[in-house]
This record gives structure tokens, C-alpha cells and sequence, in this order.
């Protein structure tokens, strides 16, 4: 979960039973209880297994966790945790000294509510925290966790409560307006900013917005990553609150398919003649492929350690696919659909989206915190990395060849690289917690989806302004899918 109440962002948290974590106060990786299991695959990954988390990127919950268990101002941290976990967190946190902003999703109806108790469960009693716990604390229960549902809170709300909760609510209240009155520009109108229909999955309100219309398509609980068949009929869109990925139509914005996937599924793309899609199971380790026509899951294809998303080379032929557990490429046959070998990416530990070249010479890879590296495909070497914002986010290779740009969910910028010179030319800021970037097929215009703002920030590509900020119908906007842009 990332973030729990910093702004951390991916997945976060705990234990059922006390007695047994304060006695062993062992790590995710040797405590076999629920709330570790719970925080190794859904939070580890931002917070690190030993809770220590990434300055500046992802705070820590070592040391944190309980100290605003025990603060007493406001909603009282016991309610506070609860309400992170169910809601997200959105907004500037500091940490020992340590400055964090991002947007931390929420976690309510991706994680039960017994899920979520057992994860602040685990988080109190792991990484030493239980040795300030008072006396007289009590395990969560899942009942607890649900009467903190169905108050609609927004990550902003619940970040007003932290800062209450801490005694920084004027501090709080005046950075929220100072993001607020720099980040509205629009000299662009939409119609001329979308020349084609953008799609654009809101995961926190389970949509799907087409823009510039402003059509919003439900049907995909928690809509995370989406992907545009070739011909422009078809969505395929994994749902961050379900273990399903569904196909949608875009004539009539109906799901006319739901594939079980088993897990919650990350990337998902969909192949250059548009017959088969594929959706990354990381907790599996395997790359599912998916007949469209059908709806049927054709076979789960084995690629190593938490794969993340996926890219087809122009053809068809060939999948890449990040192993953000491994440090490496996978490569699948599409013919064969099997793995047929592993790229390392030394110096890139935790490869997270990617993108391909024009040529089909190179793969551009966004790490988990703040890296992009380029790979040269025929010579299996990483060329260059480049220092990018923190955190992770998407990747885009925009259509021209000229430059590419990334993301930053633990940050405010969008970095746009020359492919040419292999040197950055811009950071551009867009707003809190830019995740998505996809640009239109002209390359003029890089769409950038701001989740903290639930905005799309329009980027010209010629001057490296952004012209508008386009709003949508729901909270935190993650992935884009363009026409004409894979």
C-alpha cells in the first residue's frame, strides 16, 4: 500500500493476532500471519519489507505508524490509520524531517475489511512498533475498519484529518491552495488539446472518461491500467478492486467481457492486429493472454519474479516484460507463448513500466523510485539511466521519435528526455502525483494524469508548457489510453 500516512503509493498493510507479533516481531518474509501477507505483497514493495520505506519517496511506517496511532488531536490516530487505508492520502507530508508528496491510492474494496484490520495490525506490532503501543491497545477488528466506509471521503479530506491529527492543519491548508492556484491553466481547448477520443480510467471511482466528450463509463471496479485495440473499438482495463481484467466497447461503453485473472492485474496491452490481450499477474509471476473475440484466457504464461506490465514489439511477435522482482526483461514468444529468455537491466533493480523505440532497437524503462534506463535490444546492454521524479509512473515514447517522457507518483513532475542526445530537456510540473502519460498520435500534445488533482495535464510538446488542465468525472485518474499510440 504505500504511504499509509505519508503519501506513500502502491500497497500497503497487518496482523491478526498481537500477541503472536510482539512476540516474534518478525519480518513479512518469515511471519506467516494474514497482515504480513497482506503488507509483503501490497506494501513492501514502496514501505520495504523492513519498514524503513525510501526518503523522500515513500515514508516510513517504522516508527511512524505508531506515533500517529497515538496521537490524540483531532479524529485520534486510531481512527486516522483506518481511514488511510479505506480512502488514500493526498497532499505534502513530513516524516522525521523529511519532506513526501504524492497520492497514495485508497484501499477500501481492493482490500476487505478484515484485510485492512490485519494489515494496521501488523503494522503496529512489526519494525519495533509495538514497543510504544499503550498498554492497553486492542488488535483492530474488521468490524472496526468497516463502520469507517461509506463516508466517500477524498484523499484530501483524509489528508486535512492527518494534519489536524498532527497539528499542521494551517500549514496544510495553505500548500493545497498554492497547488491549487498554480495549476489551472488552459490555453488550449479541449477539442484542439483531444483531437481523438482519450480514454482515461479513473481507478478510485471505477470509470472510464472519454475525453474531451466527458462520457464516463462504469463497470470496472477500481479501473487501473487501460489499453486502445488497433481499430479503436475495444478496451481492455484491469480492475485494481477485483482479480478480473474486462473488455469494453467503446461504440457503447458496455464491458462485454469479464476474464478472471485470479489476482489483481497490472499493465494489460493489447496486440498489433488486435486478436489477443494480455494482463500481468505479478503475485503469480505470469503473463496472461487473453482471446478478445472470446473473452476465454488462453494460457498464463510463465515470465519469473513480480512482472508488472508488458510491450509488444510492432509486429506481434514478441512480448517484453518488466520483472520488477528480478531487475530484468522477459521476453515471450507470442507464437509459442513462451518465455524464451531474460535481458538483465543492472543498475535498473526494480524495471516497473516500459515503452519501445520507433525502430524496435531499444526499450525504455520507468523503475519503481525515480530511474528511467534505455536498452539497446541488440546487444542486450542498458545504454544510460537517467535520474527521473520520484517514485514510479508511466512511460510513453512519443509518436516523432523525438522524446520521451515519464511520469513521477511520488512528486510533481514530468520528465521529458531528447532520445537523440540521450539527455533530459525538461521537468515539467503538472501537479501532485502524476502517474499516467500517453501522447496524442500526432505527438503534439502529452496527456499526463494527475491523480492527486484528478486532472489530465496537457503538455505541448513543442514549448514543454502545459496548456490545460482538463478535469474528470472521479477521483484519482491513473492510466491512458490514446488512438494511434500503443
Amino acid at each position: 500500500m504505500r504511504y499509509l500516512s505519508n503519501l506513500a503509493w502502491s500497497p500497503l498493510l497487518v496482523s491478526a493476532w498481537l500477541v503472536p507479533m510482539i512476540a516474534g516481531a518478525a519480518s513479512p518474509a518469515e511471519d506467516s500471519s494474514p497482515g504480513a501477507k497482506v503488507y509483503a505483497q501490497q506494501c513492501a514493495a514502496c514501505h520495504q519489507p523492513d519498514g524503513t520505506g525510501m526518503p523522500g519517496v515513500f515514508p516510513p511506517q517504522k516508527g511512524h505508524a505508531v506515533e500517529l496511532y497515538n496521537a490524540e488531536q483531532g479524529i485520534g490516530g486510531r481512527r486516522y490509520l483506518a481511514q488511510v487505508l479505506q480512502y488514500g492520502l493526498t497532499g505534502p507530508i513530513n516524516v522525521d524531517g523529511t519532506a513526501y508528496n504524492g497520492n497514495m491510492p485508497a484501499w477500501g474494496g481492493a482490500l476487505s475489511d478484515q484485510q485492512i484490520a490485519d494489515v494496521l495490525n501488523y503494522l503496529l506490532t512489526a519494525f519495533g512498533n509495538h514497543d510504544r503501543l499503550p498498554e492497553d491497545f486492542t488488535p483492530y477488528t474488521a468490524k472496526e475498519v468497516a463502520a469507517e466506509a461509506g463516508k466517500g471521503l477524498s484523499g484530501k479530506e483524509v489528508h486535512a484529518a492527518r494534519q489536524a491529527l498532527m497539528g499542521e492543519a494551517e500549514q496544510a491548508a495553505t500548500s493545497t491552495a498554492q497547488r491549487t492556484d498554480n495549476a489551472q491553466p488552459s490555453s488550449v481547448a479541449p477539442e484542439t488539446a483531444f483531437p481523438e477520443p482519450t480514454y482515461v480510467a479513473v481507478q478510485n471511482s471505477g470509470k472510464v472518461q472519454v475525453l474531451p466528450s466527458g462520457d464516463a463509463w462504469s463497470g470496472v471496479e477500481g479501473a487501473h491500467y487501460d489499453a486502445l485495440s488497433p481499430d479503436g473499438r475495444r478496451l481492455l482495463i484491469s480492475g485494481f478492486k477485483t482479480g478480473n481484467v474486462y473488455v469494453m466497447d467503446t461504440q457503447s461503453g458496455e464491458v462485454t467481457h469479464s476474464i478472471a485473472i485470479g489476482e489483481v492485474a497490472q499493465g494489460v496491452k493489447i496486440s498489433p492486429d488486435g486478436r489477443h490481450g494480455v494482463a500481468i499477474a505479478p503475485g503469480q509471476g505470469v503473463m496472461a493472454v487473453i482471446d478478445l473475440d472470446t473473452g476465454k484466457l488462453t494460457k498464463k504464461v510463465e515470465v519469473g519474479d513480480t512482472p508488472h506490465n508488458a510491450r509488444f514489439n510492432a509486429d506481434g511477435s514478441l512480448a517484453y516484460v518488466t520483472l520488477q522482482g528480478e531487475g530484468a526483461i522477459a521476453v515471450v514468444d507470442m507464437q509459442t507463448l513462451e518465455k524464451t529468455r531474460e535481458i538483465p537491466t543492472p543498475g535498473l533493480e526494480t524495471p516497473h513500466n516500459l515503452d519501445l523505440s520507433a525502430d524496435g532497437r531499444y526499450l525504455w524503462i520507468r523503475d519503481f523510485v525515480g530511474q528511467v534506463g534505455v536498452l539497446d535490444l541488440e546487444s542486450d546492454e542498458l545504454v544510460k539511466t537517467f535520474k527521473v521524479g520520484n517514485g514510479h509512473g508511466g512511460i510513453d515514447v512519443i509518436p516523432g521519435g523525438q522524446y520521451v517522457a515519464t511520469g513521477a507518483i511520488a512528486d510533481s513532475v514530468v520528465t521529458m528526455i531528447d532520445v537523440e542526445k540521450l539527455e533530459i530537456v525538461a521537468n515539467v510540473e503538472v501537479g501532485t502525483g502524476p502517474h499516467g502519460v500517453r501522447a496524442s498520435a500526432d505527438g503534439r500534445y502529452l496527456y499526463a494524469s494527475i491523480t492527486a488533482d484528478n486532472t489530465i495535464a496537457v503538455i505541448d510538446t513543442q514549448t514543454f508548457e502545459v496548456v490545460r488542465h482538463q478535469a474528470v468525472d472521479g477521483d484519482f485518474p491513473f492510466w491512458i489510453a490514446v488512438p494511434g499510440n500503443r
